[in-house]
């Protein structure tokens, strides 16, 4: 059969396991907000980044702005408002996507959540009274273009706000990649499984 059989075991090396993520684009008449808050806890930094888009998945605004936070989900449901307050003067429903579970499930529901994150709770709750949004989770793969801005933000000192004319170009080149439906890779060993 001419098969060699080897004297001794191979080492098995960790395979890597590839995942690919894409952005997708709202159903009209939604809108989406791709959101993204970082945090640094020495020292206290924080920053919050979001990127709206419509149902073609065309860049209607980006921003990217300082935050008080002392937690990271707190700077991830405080970009969430951002994002919502800069969405709203679209007038359409706004489907807000975040990269943290924990974030989407507290803007999906009832809760307050932990006591130092009352305040932007609050403020999120009177958004819902007054707006119709709804929340997902997207792994950070996914969320490439709020991720990037996240990267770059986190030292800011102002907030700072994006036009699809404006934006910085590697926002654009990861947008009109997502609108072309190219997905985002996610490479892991085994080992990590």
């Amino acid at each position: 059969m001419g098969l060699s059989i080897p004297s001794h075991p191979a080492s098995r090396l960790p395979r890597p396991l590839v995942t690919s993520f894409k952005w997708h684009p709202p159903e009209g008449p939604w809108i989406k907000v791709n959101t993204d808050g970082a945090y640094t806890g020495a020292p206290d930094r924080a920053g919050g980044e979001g990127v709206v888009r419509d149902w073609s998945g065309k860049l209607l605004a980006a921003f990217s702005t300082p935050l008080d936070a002392h937690s990271a989900l707190e700077a991830e449901l405080m970009a969430a408002h951002h994002g919502l307050e800069l969405a709203r003067v679209h007038e359409q429903p706004i489907w807000i996507e975040t990269d943290s579970e924990q974030a989407a499930k507290l803007l999906n529901g009832f809760t307050w959540g932990p006591a130092h994150l009352r305040r932007v709770m609050a403020r999120i709750f009177l958004f819902k009274r007054r707006y119709t949004m709804r929340a997902s989770f997207i792994p950070r793969e996914g969320n490439q273009a709020a991720d990037l801005l996240a990267k770059m933000g986190l030292g800011q000192q102002c907030f700072l706000r994006f036009s699809a004319q404006t934006a910085p170009r590697p926002l654009k080149d990861i947008i009109r990649m997502e609108e072309m439906g190219i997905p985002n890779i996610r490479v892991r060993s085994e080992e990590h499984e």
